[in-house]
């Protein structure tokens, strides 16, 4: 699959590519140009500057002939050494294959100028007149003759110039027109590759944004959207598809599931009917309860008023959230009730922080986790067992601790029970007179009820006893009277 973004990369980078090489060709054709207009130029002011030295030593010289006074002798060898700097010029910027002879001679001749200007000085030192008069007339011939030469180099650089420029404004014409083509012939490659490109792009998008539009109405009945493009395009397409076949089948699956859960409705209706009414369970549990208190069996009466007022906390609506004060009301009678059943064999104690009672919980959330406590931790003892509650605030949260001293449990049981994977109930075992799923169920709630904002610990090794710690939050978003709940066996 080639991605999009590599396409893209390719494409700009063929385009930077091209671009930048015939720019670099035209820059270094422009520079080639403007080098060879520099040193044609420069020829020119060696060969002027030259012919100026030359007329600057021998007026120098002239003049010291005539006052010889120290200024002009300290102005011809000033004048000199110019001359001689410009001279050495010749060899390396001057000379040609075309003016190799006349460029040899010239440097010859300057050479002999400045011979005869020194021989004229040191004649004139030892006061020789004729030898200097001699000598200066022969470096005013020379003077002449380089004078004469330089314009004849001169000339030969005109020349080449007018050639030179010639072929220059011919390039010129040439890097213009290339660079008009260049320019059109980007446009239009640019042109065809964003065309190209948006097509390959676009089409899919349009065809996608059509058959998403026909799922916003509902219909999910439309064919599979085909994509050619080997890149991500055909996976978004692909994707999109399995997506629609996907919410096709679960739709399926939610119009059998909403039947089966109306069947199952009929069936958990009739079961009910041929139970005992709840209410009339209550009456007769306080019937029973005030007669045992007019005769006198107030232990009775009590037991009878936590066995009622548990069974109606439990037959209640388990869809609407509670407080922890009631959660914990609850647990103090499930105590009372088991304290009465197995006496000086357990004791129970708590720990609880008055003002964090009112944060909102999902109902039968300790019951259950106290319940397992006595079941698969200290049932088995026959004296010494301990259960506990603690509520408590820390670091912004509410914390629920249940503890006991039983018989504990290992890693691998710990794990099990705060998975989240479903899958693994159904592979419980029951104890004594509970399922085992009770914490499960109490996870899955808080869970939910919670958006998983929740923290469930349990610390416990083998015989050292258990402690199941919930850390709440002080709020929570309530969902109108009812919160989204899956509800298993407890």
């Amino acid at each position: 699959m080639i991605r999009i973004r590599t396409k893209i990369m390719i494409f700009v980078t063929v385009l930077v590519l091209l671009v930048n090489g015939v720019t670099y060709y035209l820059y270094h054709s422009s520079q080639q140009t403007i080098d060879e207009y520099h040193d044609s130029f420069q020829r020119f002011i060696i060969l002027n500057q030259i012919s100026q030295q030359t007329s600057l030593v021998y007026e120098a010289l002239n003049a010291y002939v005539i006052e010889k006074t120290p200024g002009y002798l300290s102005d011809y060898r000033t004048e000199r050494k110019r001359l001689l700097s410009e001279k050495e010029k010749l060899i390396d910027r001057v000379e040609n294959a075309d003016n190799y002879l006349t460029v040899t001679n010239y440097y010859n001749m300057i050479d002999s100028f400045l011979e005869e200007c020194e021989i004229t000085v040191k004649a004139l030192e030892e006061q020789n007149l004729n030898q200097y008069s001699f000598h200066i007339n022969e470096a005013s011939k020379v003077s002449r003759f380089i004078q004469d030469t330089t314009l004849s180099l001169l000339n030969s650089e005109l020349t080449g110039y007018q050639i030179f420029y010639h072929a220059m404004e011919k390039k010129n014409v040439y890097l213009q027109a290339m660079g008009i083509s260049l320019f059109i012939s980007t446009i239009l490659l640019s042109l065809l590759t964003a065309l190209w490109f948006s097509k390959g792009l676009t089409r899919p998008i349009s065809h996608l944004s059509s058959s998403a539009r026909r799922i916003s109405k509902g219909d999910f009945s439309g064919k599979d959207v085909q994509v050619n493009t080997n890149d991500e395009m055909q996976l978004l397409a692909g994707t999109f598809n399995n997506m629609r076949r996907n919410i096709r089948e679960l739709i399926k699956e939610i119009k059998d599931q909403s039947e089966l859960d109306r069947l199952l409705k009929e069936m958990e209706l009739k079961s009910l009917q041929s139970q005992i009414n709840p209410h009339f369970l209550f009456n007769t549990l306080n019937t029973v309860s005030r007669l045992a208190y007019l005769e006198g069996a107030d232990k009775t009466s009590d037991l009878i008023g936590s066995v009622s007022a548990l069974l109606r906390y439990n037959l209640g609506n388990l869809e609407k959230p509670t407080v922890l004060r009631d959660e914990v009301r609850i647990v103090k009678e499930y105590f009372f009730i088991q304290q009465t059943r197995f006496g000086d064999r357990v004791s129970f104690e708590s720990a609880i922080d008055d003002s964090c009672l009112d944060v909102s919980i999902p109902i039968l959330t300790l019951q259950p986790i106290v319940e397992n406590a006595f079941i698969h931790g200290i049932e088995s003892y026959e004296h010494d067992a301990k259960i506990g509650l603690n509520v408590y605030s820390k670091s912004g949260q509410v914390i629920l601790e249940v503890w006991d001293n039983g018989v504990g449990m290992d890693g691998d049981e710990r794990a099990r029970l705060l998975s989240r994977d479903d899958k693994k109930e159904k592979h419980l075992k029951s104890h004594g007179h509970s399922t085992g799923l009770g914490m499960k169920n109490v996870i899955k709630r808080l869970d939910i009820f919670y958006k998983n904002q929740c923290e469930i610990e349990i610390s416990s090794e083998v015989n050292e006893g258990t402690i199941v710690r919930i850390k709440l939050p002080y709020t929570v978003e309530r969902r109108g009277e009812q919160y989204a709940s899956n509800y298993g066996s407890r």
